[in-house]
């Protein structure tokens, strides 16, 4: 389990400078289409800025989980377990990542789950319920 690890303070600053590297951009897609297509399983979730529209683009089912800038700097926060200093640092990196990809708005076929009034229980519901319906 890598979850701790990458989503350090130290990561997290890095992570934008890094993503928009082209050769780590085509790298990083190329092994998630390859872990994705090797699942022996359905269901598999992967998680980021652009996998709807980059990187899995044909998946049978894409969601856009958003929430206010609020609420996500206070969830950030809380992840990396820090003061809300970080805001100023996040917001700059959706700055940058936005001028790599639109990560804010869906694209045509993914569906929009706004979790900014939801806890991390409801927000889990209410995505069980969009992919059954």
């Amino acid at each position: 389990d890598v979850t701790e690890g990458i989503r350090s303070k130290e990561v997290e600053l890095s992570v934008s400078k890094v993503a928009a590297q082209p050769k780590v951009r085509s790298f990083m897609r190329k092994i998630t289409r390859s872990i994705a297509a090797g699942c022996e399983k359905p269901g598999i979730i992967v998680e980021g800025r652009d996998i709807t529209t980059v990187v899995l683009p044909d998946a049978q089912t894409r969601v856009l989980l958003t929430a206010s800038e609020e609420v996500r700097l206070g969830r950030r926060a809380v992840d990396l377990q820090v003061d809300g200093s970080i805001s100023a640092q996040v917001s700059d990196r959706d700055k940058k990542d936005s001028k790599v990809v639109d990560f804010l708005n869906p694209a045509p076929g993914v569906k929009l789950l706004d979790t900014t009034d939801l806890s991390f229980e409801g927000s889990v519901a209410a995505l069980v319920d969009l992919i059954n319906h």
